[in-house]
C-alpha cells in the first residue's frame, strides 16, 4: 500500500510518500498534474490539503465548523469553502456573488486563488475515486500528533521546530525531506505539511484514524465532505 501526503505550491503540487509500514523511507514528490502522479506513481491513498465535496447551500460545510473546534486558537488556520455553484464561476467577483447567494457569505480572496487547484481535486477525486484520495488538514494532523493544536507559527522558526520534532517523534524523516527540496522550489512548510499528511494517511490504513465530523455527509455527486487525521 503506498501511501501519500499532498499539499499545494506555487509550481503544483508537493508530496511526501512512502509505503505503509516504512514512514522511515518517506520521499518527496513534485508534480503538476495530480491525477497523472496518482497513477505513475502508483498511490494507493493519498491525503491532500485541499476541500473535497463542495455544498449547494443553504448551510456550509459541517467540516470546518468540526476543525475549528478542534483547533482552539488555531481556528483561524480552516479556511471557508465555496458552493459548488461558485467553483465554476471565472472571476473573484462573480465567485464571491455566486456564494453570497447560496451560502450567505463572501469569499475570501485567497480561498478564490485556489480555485484552479480545488477544480483539478475535485476532477481528480471524481476520476480516482474517494478510496485513493481524501481530504486532510495540516494543522488538524499536528494537532492528533501533539495532542493539542501546535500554537506556533509554521512560518517562523519556531513552528518550524516544533513541527520538525513532531515529525520526527513518528518516524518521519522531515529534516532529510527538507534537505532534498530543491531550492527556490517549494516552501519547508510545504513539506512538513505534506509529512503530516502521510502521518494521517497511514492511520486512516491502520483505522486509527479521526474523522471530522464523526458522521459525515455526502455533497449532490456523493462525495463524502470530511477531514481524515
Amino acid at each position: 500500500m503506498r501511501l501519500a501526503g499532498v499539499d499545494g505550491c506555487p509550481d503544483g503540487w508537493v508530496a511526501v510518500v512512502a509505503d505503509a509500514g516504512t514512514l522511515a523511507s518517506a520521499r518527496l514528490a513534485f508534480f503538476a498534474d495530480l491525477a497523472g502522479f496518482m497513477n505513475r506513481e502508483a498511490i494507493d491513498l493519498a491525503l491532500i490539503d485541499m476541500p473535497i465535496g463542495f455544498v449547494d447551500g443553504p448551510e456550509g460545510r459541517d467540516v470546518e465548523r468540526a476543525m475549528r473546534g478542534f483547533l482552539p486558537g488555531k481556528a483561524s488556520s480552516v479556511f471557508p469553502t465555496p458552493c459548488r455553484t461558485a467553483l465554476s464561476e471565472p472571476t473573484y467577483m462573480d465567485a464571491s456573488f455566486v456564494n453570497a447567494q447560496v451560502l450567505g457569505k463572501r469569499l475570501p480572496k485567497q480561498t478564490f486563488a485556489l480555485f484552479p487547484k480545488l477544480r483539478e481535486v475535485d476532477e481528480a477525486v471524481r476520476l480516482l475515486g474517494q478510496g485513493r484520495m481524501r481530504e486532510g488538514h495540516p494543522e488538524v494532523s499536528f494537532a492528533a500528533m501533539n495532542g493539542q493544536p501546535v500554537l506556533s507559527k509554521k512560518r517562523e522558526a519556531l513552528g518550524r521546530q516544533d513541527r520538525l520534532a513532531l515529525l520526527r517523534s513518528v518516524g518521519i524523516p522531515a529534516q532529510d525531506l527538507l534537505q532534498a527540496r530543491p531550492k527556490g522550489r517549494v516552501a519547508d512548510n510545504d513539506i512538513l505539511d505534506a509529512a503530516a499528511l502521510l502521518w494521517s494517511a497511514a492511520r486512516y490504513f491502520d483505522n486509527k484514524h479521526i474523522t471530522f465530523p464523526p458522521k459525515p455527509s455526502q455533497d449532490s455527486v456523493g462525495l463524502e465532505m470530511s477531514v481524515i487525521a
